[in-house]
């Protein structure tokens, strides 16, 4: 992957023509620009802050070409021709692989470097006064959830933020007792190139049933994971690949992220990539508490239910470590879903959270908008295929005799059993299936087509009760018929 790190888009406030912003997040920024004087381009004035307006730079005249550096941090914000109106605003955020460190208290100020490894919350709490080697701290990588122990600021200032990669740099001065600094640690991201390359080998090996993607992803990746997927079914050998969105930005409401997602999705359908948007704080095996996606969740989920359940099968249990943000409600839980991500979900009466429909982003029309769908049909396929394999190079015997025929009769009964294991499961995984080699094939020329119908089992997605009222010993009582 490659560091972590988004620039937000132009939120504009005022009536002139619009702005953009490009770059990469190299340093961080609360940008705003602030036009002084209206005009055109080269005409107007204007000014920038790095900071969200606390403070701003010297005002000077817009640049001809629109192109506003933003200090050092990587982004430009390029303002659209026309002519600008005073007081109008564009803001921006960017943020590097290492947030901003926020401080409460009046000790010196430190400085965060390292190539990150992992997201994490981090907070440096001051213990005790004192310089180097004297003053004392306790750190939490989740936001304030768990602590580490007391340890002493070491002799040259360096602090470890636990395995993330992070490295605090604390002054020659002395600490002050109760001092707390806060800073931000964005996860790298996968590139879905890597992703692939990273695959080549082990897909070409074996036999997979999903591959979880790990990092946000967007609808370009989602497309080379989609023509990766084809490849494989055309092979036979059928993986479906599970990826995570982004999530939420800084500046970015609940409500906004979740029409960022829609509007994602528009444009873009595969039935073999599935793409989860559920998000919250997350219980590692250490009691840390991260907000972060919960694909690893449904992963694992998948891996421990045979393939014919749903995900979201309530009496499997609640996903335990995750804990929904409190601004996330049922709409857009049924928003997002409705466009084809996986989500977790609350349900009044019920502790917890639930995973929701084990949806894949096919297109409305398709047999595979559905997880259980899938993962019957691939295992089939997989099972299918090892079986037919058996019969590669056979001699498929007189032809004349149809699926009498001796080695196409082998073929037909070894894919039979191959499926009948799945019938056979505890649970049944599938409640029957059909297999036919149609007669009259062109074996020499064309190889042998084999038709198989698999017969899956429903799954109870929507309950409706329909409830009457009706007096004991009435004329309407049930119980008097």
């Amino acid at each position: 992957g490659v560091a972590g790190g988004y620039i937000t888009p132009v939120e504009h406030v005022g009536t002139g023509p619009e702005a953009a912003i490009s770059g990469a997040a190299i340093d961080n920024a609360d940008a705003v620009v602030s036009i002084v004087v209206g005009g055109a381009l080269g005409v107007a004035t204007c000014k920038l802050s790095v900071d969200g307006g606390t403070t701003w730079g010297v005002t000077g005249p817009t640049p001809e070409n629109g192109q506003i550096a933003v200090a050092a941090t990587g982004a430009t914000i390029t303002l659209a021709a026309g002519v600008h109106v005073a007081a109008d605003t564009y803001s921006a955020l960017v943020r590097a692989p290492i947030g901003p460190v926020s401080k409460v208290g009046t000790g010196p100020e430190i400085t965060v470097a390292g190539t990150i490894k992992g997201a994490a919350d981090v907070q440096l709490l001051i213990m005790s006064a004192g310089g180097r080697n004297e003053g004392t701290y306790q750190m939490s990588l989740d936001g304030g959830d768990s602590w580490g122990g007391i340890r002493t600021i070491p002799v040259d200032g360096l602090i470890d933020a636990g395995t993330t990669g992070a490295v605090i740099t604390f002054p020659a001065e002395d600490a002050v007792a109760g001092d707390t600094y806060t800073f931000q640690l964005l996860a790298p991201v996968p590139t879905v190139s890597g992703v692939l390359d990273a695959l080549e080998t082990p897909l070409s090996l074996y036999d997979i049933e999903f591959v979880y993607v790990v990092g946000a992803t967007d609808s370009s990746d989602w497309t080379a994971l989609g023509v990766q997927a084809d490849t494989l079914w055309g092979l036979h050998r059928p993986t479906f690949f599970l990826a995570e969105s982004r999530l939420p930005y800084a500046n970015e409401t609940i409500d906004e992220w979740t029409a960022v997602l829609v509007a994602e999705r528009q444009g873009f359908a595969h039935r073999f990539v599935a793409v989860v948007s559920a998000f919250g704080e997350i219980s590692d095996v250490i009691g840390r508490r991260l907000t972060r996606n919960a694909a690893g969740l449904a992963a694992g989920r998948l891996l421990a239910i045979p393939v014919q359940r749903a995900l979201g099968r309530v009496r499997d249990g609640n996903i335990a470590p995750l804990s929904l943000p409190s601004l996330y409600t049922e709409a857009h839980q049924a928003t997002l879903e409705t466009a084809g991500y996986i989500t977790a979900r609350r349900y009044a009466g019920l502790s917890g959270t639930y995973w929701g429909d084990e949806r894949t982003m096919a297109d409305a029309t398709s047999d595979y908008q559905y997880l259980t769908v899938l993962r019957v049909v691939f295992k089939a396929v997989r099972k299918a295929r090892i079986a037919a394999l058996k019969s590669m190079y056979d001699e498929a015997g007189d032809v004349f005799l149809g699926s009498g025929a001796a080695g196409l009769a082998y073929l037909q009964v070894g894919i039979e059993n191959a499926l009948n294991t799945l019938v056979k499961a505890i649970p049944s995984e599938m409640a029957g299936h059909q297999v036919v080699i149609p007669p009259g094939q062109d074996i020499v020329n064309n190889g042998v087509a084999v038709e198989m119908k698999l017969i899956g089992i429903p799954i109870i997605r929507t309950i409706k009760l329909f409830a009457s009222y009706v007096y004991a010993g009435g004329a309407f009582d049930p119980r008097l018929k």
